[in-house]
């Protein structure tokens, strides 16, 4: 299937993402069905560097306009998890005497979506007054494969419902009518699993 983002340079992207995130269809969540208001914006893993200048200009942009942003380093805050627990120095001085799985183990449980991450996200949402307009959350590849995008969308739905989230994502965002929608993360792994997401270059922008 042909999608609007396949010929869309980075810059193109951050553009028609600006467009559709200030537009008072996107705002108002209309004409979404019953399904939850999560997007995707998807850029191409070689533009990373240019990333966070990109994120940071659409966040003022979107601003400057009187629209509030919750804005959510993802890992930032799993950093803060792991500090929290007040071994995580330990564990990193630990790392070159455990195998792989049992590194991942220890810092991956820490962030579990389910019992941490996707609730301490929803916590930061529902802390800002007046609330939100939209939530805007970055950085996931750097928690790969410890944290998985589709396991915070899953985790994160029942939680914030009620305001659009945009998840900005280094890879390819894919739906197929036979077999659900994947995340391909830097275009090279792909998670199967089915989650209720929209692809924000997909939208119109009034």
């Amino acid at each position: 299937m042909v999608r609007n983002s396949d010929g869309m340079t980075f810059e193109q992207r951050f553009e028609h993402a600006y467009r559709v995130m200030s537009s008072s269809r996107f705002l108002e969540m209309k004409g979404l069905g019953n399904e939850v208001p999560y997007f995707i914006l998807t850029y191409q893993p070689q533009d990373e560097p240019k990333l966070a200048a990109a994120r940071d200009r659409l966040l003022r942009r979107l601003r400057g306009d009187g629209t509030k942003v919750c804005e959510i380093d993802l890992w930032a805050l799993a950093s803060r998890l792991w500090r929290a627990t007040g071994i995580f120095d330990q564990i990193l001085a630990a790392e070159p005497s455990m195998t792989k799985s049992e590194f991942g183990d220890n810092v991956a449980n820490v962030v579990s979506p389910v019992e941490y991450l996707s609730p301490l996200i929803a916590e930061q949402v529902r802390a800002l007054d007046p609330p939100p307009k939209v939530t805007v959350l970055s950085n996931v590849g750097r928690l790969f494969p410890l944290v998985r995008a589709h396991a915070i969308l899953n985790t994160l739905q029942p939680l914030v419902s009620d305001v659009p989230v945009v998840l900005i994502f280094p890879g390819s965002f894919r739906q197929s009518t036979t077999q659900g929608s994947s995340l391909e993360l830097f275009d090279k792994l792909t998670d199967d699993d089915y989650y209720r997401a929209f692809d924000l270059l997909d939208q119109e922008t009034n």
